[in-house]
């Protein structure tokens, strides 16, 4: 199994929030410690970065093996006018990180596909070599489409998952590692290589795999409308600037079960400030490089990780995140798993074990933006789901799907083990196991095991025969009990024969 770690730091040319902070400084830095400890990355660059020559004289003479420069698709004035396109920012603002005038989500599709050309044909003027990695806290599918086919990208990246930070809702995506967008959905993996976009998308920020999901969420209330942040950028001083975090998070992403590979994201961008991220990256960048002679950990460019992905595999592939180990005094642990047609997250803390997310992918629900721009300072993607821990707590009621005894009340169960079978994933605990497979889940416990659906906001609609049917936008999709019995009593229940529950999905398109 391969270990990655791409250093992805990307450059704006300006920032209205504070037209005081030294956006040259951070480049430098982020150089200068690369150098040092011999870390190759990718600096993707804005347009409005591409025609500041303090910050392009920088780049310009690096050793392209070491450093990639790319593309960073957040648009700004002198990027629309280059287009030929109106720029949607706010008067006073050349860059606005507002969904309808910072994104490709904000402009029609054929304003999007000149956004593209323009960017792309500026970087070729400067630095004569193609552009093969473009990211973005999110592109939309058409604009990813174009960038594969007209292009011939061979990466992207987008933020991790999140709900409102920044005004920007990414939720219910392939939860880590890479994964090929759907033409329709660019949060969504495709399930056929018809369906999907041959470019691998990459999440960001390495985001805590216990902590980031429901971070903010009060029993009693409900989820916040804005998260903040638990992820392994420098910045942020408890986590990925605290050292004792990010050895637990390494440890977790890297030395678990992570099924075809492990990956994270590293670095910051400039606007963030050199002083802010500076102790995160001097702790974060010598560590790398001692996990790399120590333990064969791969620092790579972007575009490397993308080329290697697409002659690995021809389809999203399964992973994993198991963070098995406690950090501080958080007791609980998690794991994430991740396929081509589901995600799924199992959470074990002092209340039992739960499924605390369990979201179904569909490669031809389109997108909110696919032929529309948002006209909006927020923008939404999402999938379909049957269990959100977070979206569907509140009034006392904390979301999930619980092992229970066959009185439906939860088990205490022991700490949760992971090991391979494949692609799949076995998780064991005592008295039984969690078999987490490509196409659903195989609980395997003993009669008096069951699952409890706990909802207090939820799409669920009804139950038929043996499927959970749940609604969303007026579509239907459906859990499926191919092994046990469905009881409907308001709560629903999942009770198992001789022993086993298994569940699959339909899509029902």
């Amino acid at each position: 199994m391969e270990n990655i770690v791409n250093i992805v730091n990307f450059i704006r040319g300006a920032e209205p929030r504070d037209r005081r902070l030294d956006l040259v400084a951070p480049v430098r830095g982020q150089i200068e410690l690369m150098k040092k400890y011999n870390l190759p990355g990718t600096f993707l660059l804005q347009y409005d970065a591409m025609i500041r020559e303090d910050i392009v004289s920088l780049l310009r003479e690096l050793d392209p093996g070491q450093f990639e420069l790319g593309v960073w698709l957040e648009m700004n004035e002198p990027h629309a006018q280059a287009a030929g396109v109106r720029w949607h920012g706010r008067p006073g603002f050349e860059w606005d990180w507002h969904a309808n005038a910072g994104f490709s989500v904000g402009y029609t599709p054929a304003e999007r596909r000149a956004l593209c050309d323009a960017v792309m044909t500026k970087f070729d003027e400067l630095f004569h070599r193609p552009v093969k990695s473009v990211g973005a806290w999110m592109i939309d599918a058409d604009t990813l489409g174009y960038l594969s086919d007209r292009w011939g990208i061979a990466a992207s990246c987008n933020c991790k998952d999140q709900w409102g930070t920044d005004g920007y809702t990414i939720w219910g995506g392939y939860w880590n590692q890479g994964y090929y967008p759907s033409r329709k959905n660019a949060l969504c993996p495709g399930q056929t290589a018809e369906g999907q976009i041959p470019v691998p998308v990459f999440r960001m920020l390495g985001s805590d795999p216990v902590t980031q999901y429901d971070l903010g969420l009060k029993v009693d209330e409900g989820a916040v409308a804005v998260q903040h942040v638990a992820s392994l950028e420098p910045v942020y001083g408890n986590v990925g600037g605290d050292p004792g975090w990010v050895d637990w998070f390494m440890r977790q992403n890297f030395e678990g079960n992570s099924l075809a590979f492990a990956y994270a994201q590293a670095g910051q961008e400039n606007s963030m400030g050199w002083e802010n991220m500076r102790g995160g990256l001097e702790y974060q960048f010598p560590l790398f490089a001692r996990w790399r002679e120590e333990k064969g950990l791969r620092l790579e460019r972007l575009c490397d990780t993308g080329a290697w992905f697409k002659e690995r595999f021809a389809l999203t592939p399964a992973t994993s995140v198991c963070a098995l180990e406690p950090y501080g005094e958080r007791g609980a642990q998690s794991v994430w798993y991740d396929t081509k047609n589901y995600r799924c997250n199992v959470y074990r803390d002092a209340s039992g074990v739960r499924l605390r997310d369990l979201a179904l992918f569909d490669e031809a629900r389109p997108e909110r933006y696919l032929t529309n721009p948002c006209v909006t300072e927020y923008l939404v993607y999402d999938n379909l789901f049957f269990m959100d821990g977070n979206r569907m707590s509140g009034h006392g009621v904390l979301a999930g799907a619980y092992l229970t005894d066959e009185a439906g009340k939860n088990l205490p169960i022991g700490p949760l083990s992971a090991a391979e079978a494949g692609r799949s994933l076995r998780l064991t605990y005592d008295g039984g196991e969690i078999m987490l497979r490509e196409d659903g889940l195989i609980l395997t416990g003993g009669a008096a095991l069951s699952f409890r659906w706990d909802m207090a906001r939820a799409p669920y609609a009804r139950t038929e025969g043996q499927e959970l049917v749940f609604s969303a936008e007026g579509r239907e999709y459906a859990l499926v009990a191919n092994v046990g019995r469905i009881v409907d009593g308001g709560q629903p229940r999942i009770l198992p024969q001789d022993g086993v529950i298994s569940l699959t999905f339909d899509r029902r398109g």
